[in-house]
This record gives C-alpha cells, structure tokens and sequence, in this order.
C-alpha cells in the first residue's frame, strides 16, 4: 500500500546530517502526497524554483517596469544620514523633502496607463516561469513604499507620529497587484520582498539598500542581517522536506520511516539554531546599526499595520505549525504579511498536526522525536529571550520605542520596552509545549 512513497528513500538518509540545500529533488520529487505537493509549490511558486527564492531584477521585468529600478537607484542615496535631527520641525522638513522628491521622479518616468497594462498582461503568464521576476519587483516597490513611508533613516519620531500617509499613485497600482499576485493584504513590505527577494544572484550585496553612501559598518551589517535570514532558510530547505516526508511515511503506517526523517530532522535543526546563535553577535550585527538602519526601515506603524519582522520567518512559523503550536503573530497577522502559498505549506502542517496522530497511534519513537524538536524549538526562544535584549533595548533618541513587527510601543524608555518584549516573549515561551 502506498508503495511509491517509499521508492525515494535511501535508508541512510536517516542519519545523514550533509544533505544539501537542493530544491531541484523537491520540484522533480516523483511523490504525490499532498505535504510534497505543498512543499514543491513553495518552492516552485513561491520561490522562483528555490528556496529561500531567487529573485531577477530591471532586465527581466516588461520594459515599462524598469523605470522603478532607476527611481530606486536615485532615492537610495538621499535617504540614509550619519546623524539624525532631534528637531522635529526639521525632520518634518526632511520628510518632505523626500517625498516630493520621490513623486517627482516617479510622475517624470512612470506611466500608470501603461504600467496598468503591463502587470495586467504579466499576470496571465505562467507564474512558474515568472516568478523570480515578480520576486524582484516584489522587492523594489517594497523599498520603495518603505522609503516613502519614512522619508529619511534612520526613522524620527516626527514619521513615527502620522496617522496616515498618502502614497503616489505609481505605487499604489503595482502594489495593488502585487497584494494579490503574492496573497497578501498589508500595506507594508514583509520579509519575502524586504529580506527574502532581495539578495543578488552572487550574494555579495543587498539589491535595495537603506545604507547607500554610509560607511562598512552600515553596508556590512545590512548585507549581514539579509543574508543571515536567507541563509537560515537555505539550511531549513532540507528540514522542510523531512517534515513533508515524515507525514508521508505516517500515512502510509510507516512509523520507523517517520522516526527516522525526524531523527535527522533534528541533527539539521541542531546545527542550524546552532548557526542562528553564532551569527547573531555584535560583531557580524552592530546593535546600534541594526536598530537604526534595517528595524526601523523595515518597520511600518502605519493605519494599525506592522512591518516586516522575524517573526514572519518561515523556519518558526514551520516549526510552530508542524508541533501543534499556537501561530504568533495570529493567523489574521499572517494573512496580512505571508504569501499566500507560505500560507497554504503552514496550514496544512497544522490540519495535519502530526503530534496528534503519533500519540493516537501510540508511536512512542515518532513521538519522542517530536518532543525533542519542540525542546530544540524551546532552548532557542530562551536564548532569543536574552539575545535579543542587546538589539531591541540600543538607545535611539530621534525615535520612539519601537519594534519591525509590533511598530510603535507604549513605553516611555527602552528598558519598559524591553519588559514587554520579555512578557510577550515569556507567553511565548510558555505556549512552546
């Protein structure tokens, strides 16, 4: 019964800890099973035929298109300082400024009609074919809608304090396409489009950067902080194709197989949350760089939206789904900033809920395994609980507390935000069960 699931086992994958990022035995995976399915349109669909995705810039996008790419390219240097202002009437002139600026030479190169025209014919092509493309233009107009939104970085508190925004109507329209394109609903960029897509081909530099015309540690710890949360997904790949196996294996009532993937599930989890914490240190990540030139660009605190964050990673959200745990941010948070076909591999994982099945069939080895990936899942959140202290709690005096994923934060200094943090994060913690 259900032979061909096994015809791609190799009994001594169970122990073998060196396998390799590949995407291509994913997408050419003979197996039907729907958590393969799943796992190949992530990569497929939602990544270009890769994963994490690989994005193409200006030359693959309709000609009309490229106009953004040169817009980008003109703003990048206007928008960081070395210095922020601490006068808010100065920095609202800065703002200002910079919007005009941007309106200027969007209304000088694009042209909506036939902007309009373009995506609407780009939509009917196969996305397959495509979608490192839209990837690429995914991320540009994130950057750009991003720069509007702050008008200077780091971020002031003088942005911080609107309530609204109006933004050009050359970036409202490709942005409305993109929404439904990628299946998300926020206004703001998210980690596809800011981190995700935005890494060259060589990953020697960040595509659309916040840092141009600062110094190495600004463009080293920008580079840095893209490349450790593509690098990380690079290392899941494999992760994610054992956990698509395992419930494979479970279907067809093949409890050794499951234990096994598993197994080395967790020896590839180890090494990875292992790298997480080596490469998260002051020097590869500068703490007062990192909350100045990528948290605060990568946030939003607009119309009751929050930005891009950590915790839209792909490797939690998984791990979370695939344990039984309750989602953080909520469902309706991840519908907002989680492509659509992110969405459809982690809802799956949860309908599935893998933990139930194991304990309701008294497959106490697959079960065991599954403990010992939420134990891993659990000493990561604890480390995280005091890593993160040294990055969220760097004294920004032109800002107002505040965090990428829950924007602006109701609390007078950094220290009773960093007491926050850790009672969301303690919740969380405690949740990890």
């Amino acid at each position: 019964m259900l032979s061909w699931i096994f015809s791609f086992w190799s009994p001594s994958l169970s122990r073998d800890v060196t396998v390799e990022p590949d995407p291509k035995p994913i997408i050419h995976e003979p197996s039907r099973h729907r958590s393969l399915e799943l796992l190949r349109d992530l990569v497929e669909l939602g990544g270009g035929g890769a994963w994490p995705p690989i994005a193409t810039y200006e030359n693959s996008w309709p000609s009309v298109l490229q106009p953004y790419h040169w817009v980008s390219r003109i703003m990048e240097p206007l928008l960081p300082v070395e210095e922020p202002s601490l006068d808010c009437a100065r920095n609202r002139e800065i703002i200002d400024s910079f919007r005009a600026r941007m309106r200027f030479e969007l209304a000088q190169r694009i042209n909506t009609s036939e902007v309009d025209q373009a995506l609407e014919e780009w939509e009917t092509h196969d996305t397959r074919s495509f979608q490192s493309a839209w990837l690429g233009f995914f991320a540009c107009i994130s950057f750009l809608r991003h720069a509007y939104r702050w008008g200077t970085i780091p971020i002031v508190s003088a942005a911080q304090s609107e309530v609204s925004v109006v933004f050009p109507a050359e970036l409202e329209l490709p942005w409305r396409v993109l929404q439904r394109h990628f299946g998300i609903s926020s206004p703001s960029g998210c980690l596809t489009s800011i981190c995700y897509s935005n890494l060259t081909a060589g990953a020697d530099h960040v595509q659309y950067s916040a840092t141009i015309g600062m110094g190495d540690l600004h463009r080293s710890t920008e580079f840095s902080n893209t490349k450790f949360v593509i690098d990380i997904e690079s290392m899941m790949l494999p992760v994610y194709t054992l956990f698509a196996k395992a419930i494979a294996y479970m279907d067809a009532e093949n409890p050794d197989a499951a234990r096994d993937a598993l197994h080395t599930a967790n020896d590839l989890l180890r090494t990875t949350l292992k790298f997480f914490f080596n490469t998260m240190v002051e020097r590869t990540l500068s703490p007062k760089v990192w909350m100045a030139y990528v948290q605060g660009f990568q946030g939003w605190a607009l119309d009751n939206t929050d930005g891009s964050s950590g915790a839209q990673t792909l490797i939690f959200r998984t791990l979370d789904s695939f344990l039984g745990i309750k989602p953080w941010p909520t469902l309706e948070q991840e519908r907002l900033h989680v492509p659509e076909v992110q969405r459809n591999w982690l809802n799956y994982l949860r309908t599935y809920d893998i933990r139930s099945v194991a304990k309701g069939r008294e497959y106490v080895q697959v079960t065991a395994e599954l403990d010992s990936l939420v134990k891993q899942l659990r000493l990561w959140r604890m480390g995280h609980m005091r890593r993160m202290q040294v990055y969220e709690s760097v004294h920004r005096p032109e800002r107002k507390t505040m965090t990428a994923g829950i924007s602006v934060v109701d609390a007078p200094d950094e220290e009773q935000m960093i007491l926050r943090l850790k009672t969301e994060l303690g919740k969380r913690l405690a949740q990890t069960v």
